[in-house]
């Protein structure tokens, strides 16, 4: 099993509409939310003396406020607030999107890709066409691109042991995609003590990844690739 979490119930809640589990959608973007301030006041999320934080769906997209004034603010204009938020998450995921292939037309990205957001998380297309079907139905591009994420950092993952129980992980540990972050555990059990405190397994993780050298480049490779993707035409 590839992926508990993430890409299926996303795309279900999203289809579901404003009649959903509010809280459940919540939950499946706050992962990969990438801001710690409010976008309209600028103030962190949490510790404001006198605000409680605000967590709302709106038009099936997490957005979060450090008080409820400001989330009146936002709904006099979403789409200047949405603005701010879809370039947070650009810029927070940009460097590790996982695809170089247009997830919808199998088509390689190129200097012409669209980004875009789906929920919480970067989605990029070969073309605005591509762009529009997924977001009429983000359910496929959107496992495939959690599968990605997987995929990309598995090959490198720095534990041996479960982030919870501490035992080993075996040949065929249980890999959840959290956010945009793979952690693996040996059982479901220890998933669901993960997801009940996750910061302890986070920690954990990171101060891992901060702790292996840096990969060596390609022998002759200058660090020069000319961009991600490339420049070459797709065709589309």
């Amino acid at each position: 099993m590839k992926c508990l979490l993430s890409a299926a119930l996303l795309a279900t809640l999203v289809a579901a509409g404003p009649a959903s589990d509010d809280a459940a959608l919540i939950a499946a973007q706050k992962p990969s939310y990438p801001l710690t301030t409010c976008i309209m006041s600028g103030k962190p999320l949490v510790g404001s003396a006198g605000m409680t934080p605000v967590d709302i769906i709106y038009e099936g997209r997490l957005v979060s406020f450090c008080c409820s004034h400001c989330q009146g603010d936002f709904m006099k204009a979403p789409a200047d607030g949405l603005k701010k938020l879809d370039d947070a998450i650009i810029k927070a995921q940009s460097a590790d999107y996982p695809l170089d292939t247009c997830p919808n037309s199998g088509e390689k990205l190129d200097a012409k890709a669209v980004s875009f957001v789906v929920g919480t998380k970067l989605m990029k297309t070969c073309c605005n066409d591509c762009k529009k079907e997924i977001l009429a139905d983000p359910s496929k591009a959107l496992a495939k691109l959690d599968a990605a994420y997987i995929a990309k950092q598995e090959k490198s993952y720095p534990l041996t042991k479960c982030p919870i129980s501490d035992e080993a992980l075996g040949d065929k540990p249980v890999k959840v995609l959290y956010g945009t972050q793979l952690i693996e555990f040996c059982c479901k059990d220890c998933v669901k003590d993960f997801n009940k405190e996750p910061k302890v397994a986070l920690a954990k993780l990171a101060a891992l990844k901060a702790a292996q050298p840096a990969a060596p480049a390609p022998k002759g490779d200058t660090g020069d690739k000319g961009g991600e993707h490339g420049e070459a035409p797709h065709g589309h």
